[in-house]
């Protein structure tokens, strides 16, 4: 089944041939067996990292908030030196999503229109789409592309604003952004 490089033999020889496809995928990145103790160390920051954030963040309607965060370390840890890893990114793009996040949850909810977004799907779906829009060409315009950030303003944008989860969601951010600038003399990318 796995051969000792680290493949997966998954088509037969002559299959392979026929469909012009590999005959071995490599499962295991062939650095690990170089860096393993680098994919283990980082794999444990990020671990205590998001153990840190879902302490502070930890109710099921801040789900999206923490999936963002969390897809957020990911790319912190897995790929540290990404344009989508620098502080300016991961400050940036959150915070751009959480203003615009926020200003379609005063839409949906705080506004005159509020009830007709609660009574119609359609234009509620419309909104949060619009929003994942917005923060996706406001961050292209201010390169501070950060992907996770889509999940931040979809958090934001489907309930009413809470400035204690927004102020513990910033600190979530500037958290990840000072554990990334902390860590990162010795982290290396895994892929």
């Amino acid at each position: 089944m796995f051969s000792s490089n680290g493949k997966l033999h998954v088509l037969p020889h002559g299959l392979s041939e026929r469909l012009h496809l590999p005959e071995d995928v490599e499962v295991i990145d062939p650095r690990f067996r170089r860096y393993w103790h680098s994919y283990l160390v980082q794999a444990f920051l990020a671990t205590v990292t998001m153990l840190t954030i879902l302490i502070f963040v930890d109710s099921l309607a801040d789900a999206a908030l923490a999936a963002g965060l969390g897809s957020s370390i990911v790319i912190l840890f897995v790929h540290p030196s990404a344009s989508a890893a620098k502080a300016r990114s991961v400050i940036g793009g959150h915070t751009l999503a959480l203003l615009v996040g926020m200003a379609c949850s005063l839409l949906l909810f705080d506004s005159s229109m509020g009830e007709i977004f609660a009574q119609n799907r359609f234009f509620s779906d419309s909104a949060l789409a619009i929003s994942v829009g917005l923060v996706i060409l406001i961050m292209a315009v201010t390169n501070t592309e950060h992907p996770p950030a889509a999940a931040t303003v979809l958090g934001m944008a489907i309930q009413p604003i809470d400035p204690l989860r927004t102020a513990v969601f910033i600190s979530a951010i500037i958290l990840l952004a000072l554990i990334h600038y902390l860590f990162k003399f010795r982290l290396q990318d895994l892929i």
